[in-house]
């Protein structure tokens, strides 16, 4: 399976994982103890070291996105009805995947879509697979150092994907937005779409 550069081929972390992984896949857990547990990714020995097994784990028949594998793992993003959100190595034999029907329509991009506290809005507009794209994100630091970013504009879907430009500028905002599975939605955008440290990469959950 691809993947990016520049970092271990054994890293797999929330805040990289959609720009790190390239190929990316839905599996469905079925492990026979009836969960699986999260590994950590340390460069010198995890996930396949000892003391890499966290307490964190998810539980047979959740739907987990996939991205690279390695040495009997893959790199797996999990996200909660509520909204929580576990990213880590699973063993690959604990993930199960079937052939899924693709659901690419216009009704399956629209809605209100979110992830921690980044929220998209998805309309359609009056032109065919043309959508007016609207969100907001936020990153916290220290005290009361805030920083926002936001989308707010139209652009069309292609092939599942839409790909939003704010201008043609390499420093205007661009993100690619792919309906990963129903339901879910994977951002990968420029770091051009807000203040510092604001980014709206992320995997996100259909919640309207």
């Amino acid at each position: 399976m691809a993947q990016g550069t520049g970092n271990p081929a054994n890293w797999c972390r929330e805040g990289l994982f959609t720009h790190e992984n390239i190929d990316f896949g839905t599996g469905f857990v079925k492990a026979e103890r009836g969960r699986t547990f999260l590994y950590k990714d340390d460069p010198e020995s995890c996930p396949t070291g000892k003391n890499c097994r966290t307490r964190s784990y998810v539980v047979n028949g959740e739907t987990v996105i996939t991205g690279r594998k390695w040495n009997g793992f893959v790199c797996s993003w999990y996200t909660s009805p509520k909204g929580g959100v576990k990213v880590g190595w699973l063993e690959e034999s604990d993930v199960e995947f079937p052939n899924l029907l693709f659901d690419g329509s216009d009704n399956a991009w629209v809605g209100e879509w979110r992830y921690h506290s980044n929220v998209i809005r998805i309309e359609r507009t009056k032109t065919s697979g043309e959508f007016r794209i609207t969100g907001d994100a936020l990153w916290k630091g220290m005290g009361d150092n805030v920083h926002i970013g936001e989308l707010n504009g139209t652009a069309r879907s292609e092939n599942g994907k839409i790909e939003y430009s704010d201008g043609s500028s390499e420093f205007d905002c661009k993100a690619t937005l792919d309906l990963a599975y129903t339901g879910y939605l994977l951002i990968k955008d420029n770091a051009n779409c807000g203040g510092m440290n604001v980014r709206f990469s992320g995997i996100y959950r259909k919640i309207k």
